[in-house]
């Protein structure tokens, strides 16, 4: 290839790049694949002198494996430098090292048609791919058991699933399952969970921490009797591991590591994992496999003390229910009470719950507050039981005394209802319904946000149904008329908002009240 020798200094430029480049290359009969020269970097790297290296075939500097390939590969005619990746470099002394190699085209030299081969150790490049693949399986881990600690309704079973799933997912480890101890006399071993390609290892398999029982003498039942972690670097050679060997093979599972579970006031187990390679636990690995055997301890006592309170919220909510259930049953007889003393409204108070809860389901409000809407809406005009009833049916107009004592019934509504335990704020909705956004209202003079918005609602039910039901003193004023008055007032007297949804309930989607006579 050259004829400058190893102990001369090189004469030439391409002398010096040949002799002084970091690159390993070598030289090869592209028809036979014979090394023909073989550069210092070269030499360093194979650990083989450049007299060992010309007339040895190319495909001896591979392990045997890979040898038919890169014949295939490097002897293959081409125009362009071809890389080849994934390769490795059987060295003199025995090693094996991970190469990126590149083969140039082939060119006539001579009168013999050589190819040159450049060989890159990327032993570094594939640790740090290897820790790297480590990290991302360690976060991956981590966060799949996250994710299954944050469902809304987490258990146990799903906790424990999600883990060994986590382990195995994406990952050199083809078998992961929690090993529960079973008291009672057989001292067995139960499979709460698996996953993985492997898991099939567990099929007809009996586990035990028994001192007694060989079985115990598996890195499972050692880990569980022991609270130690165990790690079986390779299941061809120990001895302990005779009885699962052939069941290993089977699913290749070549090492196993034991990691001890202690679940507060509950159960003791293990996370066992399994990998298709020998010694395949490094010390990042057991730690990420410690911290998520932590996660589990951590996140079935969680899951518990979750069930425990989901329990007592269950329990809480039930009388909670039964009391408002009681509450509500109440209200019947108060506005049938009412309406004895005022038949010229009755149903007044109905009507307007039919519109006010009409309203709020438009936008969009929960059940339970459309329930304490209705409620409010059914006694709104409860204070009006302390006004004399020939005030109330007076069919002509009435004098500033009786007016001040009708505008009083807001405030003795609220005197009734607060001291009775709803869970809303049934007095203070009952309170409000006749404030006024600029705070021309009463009994407070609320302006806007001070207002609440169940009884914003209920401001403009209320209006609406007033004006357009039948009175003995005067006909119903007609709905569309009805509605025109209240967009008037909307944004400076009434909520917007709410004004637009009443309005576009009855003009386009035509809300019908049962019962409701209008002229």
């Amino acid at each position: 290839m050259t004829n400058a020798s190893h102990t001369n200094e090189p004469q030439h430029l391409y002398e010096m790049s040949w002799a002084y480049t970091p690159s390993s290359i070598f030289a090869f009969d592209s028809g036979t694949g014979i090394l023909i020269d073989a550069n210092p970097a070269a030499e360093a790297l194979s650990k083989y002198s450049r007299e060992e290296l010309i007339g040895l075939s190319i495909t001896m500097l591979h392990p045997e494996d890979e040898r038919e390939r890169v014949l295939a590969e490097y002897l293959k005619p081409g125009n362009q430098p071809t890389p080849h990746p994934d390769l490795h470099l059987q060295c003199k002394d025995g090693r094996c090292i991970p190469i990126r190699s590149s083969t140039s085209k082939s060119v006539l030299l001579d009168g013999r048609t050589i190819s040159i081969c450049v060989y890159l150790d990327i032993t570094d490049r594939v640790a740090y791919e290897h820790q790297l693949s480590t990290q991302n399986w360690a976060l991956s881990a981590y966060a799949l058991a996250a994710l299954a600690l944050g469902q809304v309704r987490p258990s146990e079973e799903l906790l424990l699933q999600a883990i060994c799933d986590a382990i195995t997912y994406k990952s050199i480890y083809v078998l992961a399952w929690i090993g529960v101890m079973e008291e009672g006399p057989e001292e067995s071993i139960r499979v709460a969970a698996k996953g993985g390609t492997g898991q099939g290892f567990l099929d007809g398999i009996r586990f035990s921490y028994s001192k007694n029982a060989p079985e115990v003498q598996g890195p499972t039942g050692t880990c569980i009797r022991t609270g130690k972690l165990q790690v079986m670097e390779d299941s061809e050679t120990v001895a302990a591991f005779r009885p699962w060997r052939e069941q290993a093979r089977k699913y290749g599972i070549c090492s196993i590591a034991s990691i001890p579970l202690r679940i507060e006031d509950g159960w003791r187990g293990s996370i066992n994992v399994g990998a298709a390679q020998p010694n395949s636990f490094e010390p990042m690995a057991i730690e990420v496999l410690q911290h998520l055997a932590e996660q589990i301890q951590s996140g079935v006592h969680a899951v518990e003390q979750r069930r425990l309170l989901l329990a007592e919220r269950a329990h809480a909510a039930k009388i909670e229910r039964q009391l408002t259930e009681t509450l509500s049953a109440m209200v019947a007889p108060i506005v049938l009470a009412m309406e004895m003393r005022d038949p010229y409204t009755a149903g007044h108070q109905g009507r307007v719950a039919e519109i006010a809860v009409a309203i709020g389901k438009e936008m969009g409000w929960t059940e339970a507050r459309l329930q304490g809407l209705r409620v409010a809406a059914q006694v709104h005009d409860i204070g009006k039981i302390s006004i004399p009833a020939e005030i109330l049916t007076k069919p002509g107009g009435l004098n500033a005394a009786e007016r001040a004592m009708i505008n009083q019934h807001s405030e003795t509504g609220y005197t009734i209802l607060k001291d009775i335990p709803f869970v809303w704020p049934i007095a203070e909705i009952v309170r409000q319904h006749h404030e006024k956004l600029d705070g021309s209202g009463y009994p407070l003079g609320l302006k806007t946000d001070a207002i609440l918005p169940e009884a914003k609602v209920l401001a403009v039910a209320d209006i609406v149904e007033a004006m357009a039901s039948y009175r003995p003193y005067r006909p119903g004023i007609p709905l569309d008329v009805v509605l025109e008055e209240i967009e008037k007032e909307s944004g400076t007297l009434l909520d917007a908002e709410t004004v637009r949804i009443c309005v576009d309930l009855f003009r386009r989607k035509h809300f019908m009240v049962p019962g409701w006579i209008r002229s």
